[in-house]
């Protein structure tokens, strides 16, 4: 019976079991156990981060309150601007208007598993797939509740990720196939105690709606329904199809505080206190501002002044009223509220005078000045700390062009790694699901797909792709252009770009149709119209 060893396992051929060859048991000593001898003068001390005793406080094991976090990270979005401002240059540039299929079957697995096609066969696969899936996703087929196409759907996981921690998909199949249901990770609780037994039965555990298996996987999630009789129902979705064994839900995540948490926690959960200070303080100045802005003078009482309020004084003296001097008792109480409330009428142009000791002072309001900056300040280190240039939040490239430029491709990758991310955990295993079941119903010919169905290498080659989307603009993009093509030593008419790729990042539609479509009306156009806009082959023709 042949075998083959690797990695300290015995692999047997006909053996449905693995034999594995443990290594021998050796203990290696480590640096910080080295016995330094007997004579060595050293002081044993616990590392626990500080250099100064107290200096870092109590240490503290963060437990997150998922629920909280995400109600309070919603609040914010809704009423503080920073968030806003923050969060949706995330939106707009990771999802915008839908992310692009682009289709890349792995052609060297595929022939490594014996399935060699010709080019033309890749190329007519890659071109079908791409252009149904487009049909499809843009149709309110791939939703399950038949309201919004995939890319509203993607809108939605992203937002509930970023400012919920996370987002649940469910896939369900319909006539024409996957549709895609997405479900608020406020939904995804844990369940009353007779479904967290029942897990216990099967060997899985409940932990925040979640139930997991003993490695750690996803086994199945718990869904808050309509309250009965005051108490809340759940509905249990599988992760994975009974029969077909597919991945039919899933969560979409941000980060996660440890990688021991099954929950992850909204993306700026950290600036939140911040930023609700920064807002508060805001509102306090601006309202400060409008009710300085009310009061035009202000009266200024010497050593010897009666301290009455001139302005009601004049006001009184002018309609013939009582006047109020000292510390004169007025019957008239309304009398006396009237006159004052009655001092909002006068108008410009009024001469007052004022008792002895007293003096007509412009107001002015200091406490303003320093806003501008202490907000853009706490701003700034905000931006920085949700991974946005503050010049890119703002929309407001002041600084010199390498600064801007710099902020911008720092921006761009990071909205790279954020779109990989989310496309991985959306996009891509619905597109695998859909694919499947176009080959299945024979809507796309993939040779060699069905008849090895069961090989995953054979299925994952064919279903590689990636997601695409706008990229972050330059600010000149012919210094870009140009700056190129001097590192690459090429001349100023070599292209850089495809067609393709010059059509999407004018948001122009694809470039292939818009193609035909210029060849039809280039066909429509009339022999002498062609002439006319082209003078000098006309010229040439005459000679």
């Amino acid at each position: 019976m042949k075998s083959i060893k690797f990695l300290g396992f015995e692999y047997k051929w006909g053996v449905d079991s693995v034999v594995p060859e443990q290594p021998k048991s050796t203990v290696y000593m480590g640096m910080d156990e080295m016995f330094l001898g007997p004579n060595y003068p050293t002081v044993n001390r616990v590392w626990d981060g500080e250099k100064t005793l107290g200096e870092l406080g109590v240490v503290q094991r963060l437990v997150p309150d998922y629920r909280k976090l995400r109600l309070r990270m919603y609040h914010a979005y809704a009423t503080i601007d920073t968030i806003k401002i923050i969060a949706s240059k995330f939106f707009y540039w990771t999802i915008g208007s839908g992310l692009k299929l682009q289709v890349e079957p792995n052609r060297a697995v595929l022939e490594t598993e014996g399935i060699v096609n010709e080019k033309e066969v890749y190329a007519k696969f890659q071109k079908d797939a791409e252009a149904r899936f487009m049909v499809y996703a843009n149709s309110k087929l791939s939703d399950y509740a038949g309201s919004k196409n995939l890319h509203d759907l993607a809108m939605d996981a992203y937002q509930g990720e970023f400012l919920g921690g996370d987002m649940l998909c469910i896939v369900r199949f319909g006539e024409y196939g996957p549709n895609m249901q997405v479900v608020s990770g406020e939904h995804i609780r844990d369940p009353q105690m007779e479904e967290i037994e029942a897990a216990k039965k099967r060997g899985n555990k409940v932990k925040h709606g979640i139930e997991i298996d003993k490695k750690g996987g996803e086994v199945a999630y718990f869904v808050v329904q309509e309250k009965e009789d005051g108490f809340d129902t759940f509905e249990r979705i599988p992760a994975y199809g009974a029969k077909s064994g597919k991945r039919l839900a899933w969560m979409v995540s941000g980060k996660k505080i440890s990688p021991d948490h099954v929950r992850s926690v909204p993306q700026m959960s950290q600036s939140l206190e911040k930023v609700n200070k920064l807002d508060r303080y805001s509102e306090a100045t601006v309202t400060k501002a409008e009710q300085g802005a009310k009061i035009v003078h202000t009266i200024e009482h010497q050593e010897y002044s009666t301290g009455e309020n001139p302005l009601r004084q004049a006001v009184a003296k002018k309609r013939g009223e009582v006047v109020i001097t000292g510390n004169d008792i007025v019957n008239n109480r309304n009398l006396a509220d009237g006159l004052a409330n009655r001092i909002t009428e006068t108008t410009s142009g009024m001469t007052f005078n004022l008792p002895n000791g007293s003096s007509l002072k412009s107001f002015q309001s200091e406490a303003e000045g320093n806003y501008p900056e202490f907000k853009k300040a706490i701003f700034e280190e905000v931006s920085a700390g949700s991974d946005v240039p503050p010049e890119v939040a703002m929309q407001q490239y002041n600084s010199n062009y390498s600064a801007s430029r710099a902020a911008i491709n720092s921006f761009g990758y990071i909205i790279f790694i954020n779109r990989t991310k989310f496309s991985n955990d959306f996009y891509v295993p619905f597109y695998k699901l859909w694919l499947e079941f176009q080959i299945l119903t024979k809507k796309i010919s993939a040779p060699g797909y069905l008849e090895n169905i069961e090989n995953i290498m054979v299925t994952e080659s064919y279903s590689q792709c990636r997601f695409t989307g706008k990229n972050m603009p330059h600010i000149d993009p012919l210094k870009e252009i140009k700056a190129v093509r001097e590192m690459l030593g090429l001349s100023d008419t070599t292209p850089l770009i495809s067609r393709e790729q010059a059509t999407e990042m004018l948001g122009a539609g694809q470039w292939d149709e818009n193609l035909l479509k210029n060849l039809e009306e280039a066909n429509l156009i009339p022999k002498e119209m062609k002439e006319e806009n082209n003078p000098s082959k006309t010229k040439e023709d005459a000679k």
